[in-house]
């Protein structure tokens, strides 16, 4: 079609919606109007992925749908004017609301769309959620599609809105504190006690499980298999790492490096792990020991006893 036909389809078409709107009472003209139809669509899989709070950034593909239906006939022929005129709606789009946790983004905030029975816009929504955010819960986003009334002619004004569900992933962080420092110097009659403070900084309720490394012979170290902190930030817990140091008889002079693992766990599902911390303990064995004296001073007292004895029993009989 050349240029100037289409011009000219266009003119008539302009002059078509100007006569009916001169020439019909305004109750005709109501009726002729378009019903917009805007619908979002966006990929469920990909929403209901859980989201990492604090390390992900979720990207998601947002489709806009765009429809003017009307069944009238006079209706049919206005939108078809405003189509071969070139009209175009504009659509405000917004998010008005997300959960206290979620912060959200998009990439256009304006969509101009044709008028025409049917037209698309691709947007993309950005998403972070906050540490805080509770493991598995139900994280919500609401967007708002707005249309001015009267910004186009027959095309009535519009606020539509829409609600994007989601779920935070669990957020396995914690943090060690060691009230007492890491190092102690003990004789070799005491032991090491050292408290190890757990914080909870992530999103549910969660179960440390403790190993015990680089334990020397001779040494003995302990400690709780597990404790659990609550799931509200800040929640902690205390575990105590207890060390034992050789005893035997005589003088020491020793030192231990003892290495506690502590690795986080979701206390409702031990499938949901995250990186372990370590701390390294260090103990030194000064002083002399007695331990073991005791026996051998009842043993010389029975081996006395018995040379005494033997003697009385030797002498006795000699002189018998």
């Amino acid at each position: 079609m050349s240029i100037k036909n289409k011009s000219k389809i266009i003119l008539f078409s302009l002059i078509f919606i100007l006569i009916i709107s001169m020439v019909y009472p305004t109750s005709t003209v109501a009726k002729i109007k378009a019903q917009v139809v805007l619908e979002i669509d966006w990929d469920l899989e990909e929403a209901q992925k859980p989201v990492v709070p604090r390390d992900e950034i979720k990207e998601l593909d947002i489709v806009l749908k765009f429809r003017v239906v009307t069944n009238d006939y006079v209706g049919k022929g206005v939108l078809i004017g405003y189509y071969d005129a070139g009209a175009a709606a504009l659509i405000n789009i917004n998010i008005i609301e997300t959960s206290p946790w979620c912060s959200a983004v998009l990439n256009r905030t304006r969509v101009s769309f044709f008028i025409s029975e049917y037209e698309e816009a691709n947007l993309k929504l950005f998403m972070a959620i906050d540490e805080d955010a509770p493991a598995y819960g139900d994280g919500f986003i609401k967007i708002q599609a707005k249309c001015p009334y009267g910004s186009v002619g027959i095309l009535e004004g519009f606020v539509s809105e829409f609600e994007l569900t989601f779920s935070p992933s669990y957020l396995p962080i914690i943090k060690a504190d060691l009230p007492e420092s890491n190092t102690k110097r003990i004789t070799p009659q005491e032991k090491a006690i050292f408290p190890i403070e757990i914080e909870n900084l992530g999103n549910a309720r969660t179960e440390i499980l403790f190993d015990i490394d680089n334990v020397p012979e001779g040494w003995g170290a302990s400690i709780s298999d597990t404790v659990i902190v609550d799931e509200a930030k800040g929640s902690k817990a205390i575990a105590y790492l207890r060390i034992i140091p050789p005893n035997e008889l005589g003088f020491h002079y020793d030192e231990a490096n003892i290495r506690v693992k502590m690795t986080p766990v979701m206390t409702e599902n031990y499938d949901e792990v995250g990186y372990p911390l370590f701390a390294t303990f260090t103990v030194q064995n000064r002083g002399s020991s007695t331990s073991g004296i005791e026996l051998v001073i009842f043993l010389g007292i029975i081996v006395l006893m018995i040379i005494f004895l033997t003697y009385r029993y030797v002498i006795k009989k000699r002189k018998g």
